[in-house]
This record gives structure tokens, sequence and C-alpha cells, in this order.
């Protein structure tokens, strides 16, 4: 037990001082060449404010130079991949300081276990289980969490879509432009298909083309009929062609979408409802009819 317990200590504070410590190594000559055609600016970063609460002065700048260790240890794609999936998620954090939070997760709640394990006398049996546990949940928690926040997240744009399509259907019929249709669909629409839109459009004032505003949008929700539609839109702007008309049918084609999801799951149901009826409602009603009958015969005999 206390070899587990050193063990996974051990492991915890090498990785620290290893990802606190890291420097990339370069090529010395290389670095020699270039060093005159860099271009370093001194800058002083303003001392924090003694007043400031601990959390602000000491523990979010540490947090802040752990996640760009992380993010300088950890492969591009990766880091790539989990930005995606945040973004998709809604949530405002950098790859790093996710991953720095599940590493953290991984080498304490499994020490925590061994102790608790040690402390309550389980033996090696218990303590091995005390470890693999808390290590299996402390990895796959936050990734299911994540997932189920991307679903949510998705979902409430999936629903947001016709309704607010429509809308800039009727603004692009009336005579405004697509930007001051989308303009009117940010003021009447809430939710985070509201909050990419006005993302969206901020970047198209600032000067990005319309076209890549948009799809970056449609990769930050990761909603399949969203992309379609701006697919549509932009390819629609291109060739000159109505856009009010395209945005129609594609709206047309995402109701019909949803009330075919609509019925698949109202097929399902049905199915769903057989588990809690022969668990739960079966069991409670075979009592409730039989048990006066059973409490008769008990007092007969």
């Amino acid at each position: 037990m206390e070899l587990l317990i050193a063990a996974g200590t051990f492991i915890s504070v090498t990785l620290m001082m290893y990802g606190l410590l890291y420097r990339q190594v370069q090529d010395p000559a290389m670095e020699a060449r270039l060093g005159g055609l860099r271009y370093t600016r001194s800058s002083r970063e303003g001392l924090p404010d003694p007043e400031a609460a601990f959390s602000v002065r000491v523990l979010q700048p540490l947090a802040r130079g752990l996640s760009k260790r992380m993010n300088g240890l950890l492969p591009s794609a990766m880091t790539a991949r989990v930005e995606t999936a945040l973004e998709q998620g809604g949530v405002r954090m950098k790859a790093g300081q996710f991953i720095m939070i599940v590493g953290l997760l991984a080498g304490g709640l499994p020490i925590l276990g061994v102790m608790y394990a040690w402390a309550a006398g389980l033996g090696l049996r218990g303590g091995l289980i005390a470890f693999a546990i808390p290590l299996i949940l402390s990895i796959y928690a936050p990734r299911m969490w994540l997932l189920s926040r991307i679903k949510q997240r998705q979902k409430q744009i999936w629903r947001s879509l016709p309704d607010a399509f429509d809308l800039t259907t009727a603004s692009v019929e009336a005579g405004l432009g697509i930007d001051a249709a989308f303009s009117r669909v940010i003021e009447k629409v809430e939710g985070p298909f509201a909050a990419e839109l006005t993302r969206t459009m901020r970047e198209i004032q600032m000067g990005r083309a319309r076209s890549e505003a948009f799809a970056d949008m449609a990769e930050r929700t990761g909603v399949e009929e969203l992309r379609s539609l701006i697919n549509a839109i932009i390819q629609a702007e291109q060739m000159g062609i109505s856009i009010g008309s395209v945005i129609r049918v594609q709206t047309g084609v995402i109701r019909t979408k949803r009330r075919q999801k609509a019925e698949e799951q109202a097929f399902k149901a049905p199915i769903k409802m057989v588990f809690p009826l022969v668990l739960f409602i079966f069991p409670a009603i075979m009592i409730v009819i039989g048990g006066p009958a059973v409490i008769q015969i008990m007092e007969a005999f």
C-alpha cells in the first residue's frame, strides 16, 4: 500500500516538474544565425494588486503558466481536437487548461483512493481497486461531460435553426441585406445560435470574408444541417441566386428532418417503456392485486 502511494506521488511530482522546467531543444547554430533577425520587445507585466483575492494573485497566474506549458508539450493535432471539442461545447477554456484539469484529477484522485484504502485497512486488493476506479473515472468523466455539453448545445442550435432562418428569409424578401437580416435574427433569437451568429457578424464587421466567417461558424458548432445551409448560402451568393429562396428550401429540409426525428423517437417510445413497466410498474400491480389474496391464504392455513 505504501509503495502505491509513493509511486503515485513520485509520478505526479515528476510530471509536474517536467512540465514546469521543460524547454524546447533547438539547434545552437540555427539559434545564433536567427538571433539577430528576431525582434524582442521587453514587456513588464504589472504586479498583481496586493489587495486582490488569493485566487487572482496566485492561482490564476499559476493556472495560465501551467496551461501554456501544457500547450507546448501536447501534439498540435491533439490540441486542435481538444480546442474544437471545447468550442463545440461552448466551454470557454483552453485545451491546455482542460488537459491540465484532467491530469490533476488523474494524479490526485487515485492517491486519495489509495490513502483511504490504506486507512480503512482494505489490503492490497482493495488498494488496487481504490487506485484503478478513481483513475478511470478521472480520465473518462471529463470526456463524458464534454461530450454531453457538445450534444446538448448542438441540439439547442438545431432546434433554433428553422425559426431563425424563417426570420432571415422574411427579412431578405422585405429588402434587407443578408448582414442586416442576420442582425435582426440576433435581436430576436436567444441561445447558443445567437451567440455564434453574433461572433460571426463581429468578425465580418472587422473585415473577414463572409464565406470564411460562416464556414468557421459551421465548424465551431458541428451541426451538419447548419453546415449544409451555410454552404448553400455561400454558393447562392457566389452564383447570384436569390438567397431568400435558397434559405426557404433549406429551412424546409431542416423542418422535414426534425419531423422525421420526432417520429423516430415516437416509434422508440413503446420499446423504451417496456423496461420500466417490467421492473417497476408490474411488480407494484402484482403486489396490490395479489397481496390481499396471499394474506387471506396465509390466514386460512
